[in-house]
């Protein structure tokens, strides 16, 4: 795997760690879950769906990848619908490093997926990295006090968890690979799926402090996360990038402590340190 590929799956998790601060300024604005989701995906659709348009060669390949369409909204009922859908509604009922770490949690199984179907090597780094990475989840799950959240949240962050490794197993699996292009058509498709429970929950438009929320959201880990994502697929395996964006949960832990003050605890700093152990073991080559 080029290292190119590891430093971009790195930064999409930086990207994606601050999901959970601007998740909740947008509830705290007024926004319901499923209102706030489909916004952030909509808007990125038609700030890439513009630009796309604009550039004859990126119109040129959106035009050749409707060959693919079906593949795109599979991809984007996944990696859009489920984890966007479920994601923000689990930070409603729950505190976002709970969240954070329990939609990565339920990741572990593209390793098993890539591994029977992709043909990559199960080599003792990749095992050891994402156990160390989840014994760290365990203990500040088990012991952090701070971190609470409903039975709902927990079952809700899981969920998307496993839309979200499914979309690394498949986009993998499909050979999609990144770019702009691609990114237009998975955020269309998402579009159209999250339009479904906005309008069942009543048409509301954003605040304009729910709009500051909502454009951060669009810029950082909707545009940058999913472009870093899909790129590092193409050029890596998709269980090392699902154990390199496994860190996403650390970043959002850190920016919590720093703009509302959920702290750790001993155990939970003890847990992060267990995370920064196993991304740097996945990181580690085999000969």
């Amino acid at each position: 795997m080029p290292m190119h590929a590891e430093y971009l799956a790195l930064m999409a998790a930086m990207l994606n760690g601050t999901i959970g601060i601007f998740t909740r300024f947008g509830l705290q604005a007024g926004l319901t879950p499923s209102a706030l989701a489909f916004y952030k995906c909509f808007i990125a659709f038609a700030i890439i769906a513009v630009y796309c348009l604009s550039k004859p060669k990126r119109r040129a390949e959106c035009r050749a990848l409707s060959r693919y369409w079906h593949h795109y909204a599979l991809l984007s009922f996944f990696g859009i619908f489920c984890l966007y859908f479920f994601e923000t509604w689990a930070f409603s009922e729950a505190s976002i490093p709970l969240v954070a770490f329990l939609t990565y949690a339920a990741g572990g199984a593209t390793i098993l997926m890539a591994a029977l179907f992709l043909g990559e090597r199960l080599t003792k780094f990749k095992v050891a990295a994402f156990i160390t990475i989840l014994m760290g989840v365990y203990l500040i799950f088990l012991f952090e006090h701070g971190i609470s959240g409903s039975m709902l949240g927990i079952i809700l962050a899981l969920l998307g968890g496993l839309g979200y490794a499914l979309f690394i197993f498949l986009g993998k699996l499909l050979n999609v690979g990144g770019g702009l292009a691609v990114l237009c058509w998975l955020f269309g498709f998402g579009s159209l799926y999250l339009l479904v429970p906005f309008l069942l929950d009543g048409f509301m438009m954003p605040s304009l402090a729910a709009m500051g929320a909502i454009m951060a959201l669009v810029l950082l880990p909707t545009i940058g996360g999913f472009f870093l994502t899909t790129k590092a697929i193409t050029h890596g395996d998709a269980s090392k990038v699902q154990i390199i964006e496994t860190s996403d949960p650390l970043f959002a832990s850190v920016f919590a402590l720093i703009i509302f003050g959920d702290g750790l605890g001993p155990y939970g700093y003890l847990g992060a340190m267990l995370i920064l152990i196993g991304l740097m073991l996945s990181l580690k080559r085999t000969r």
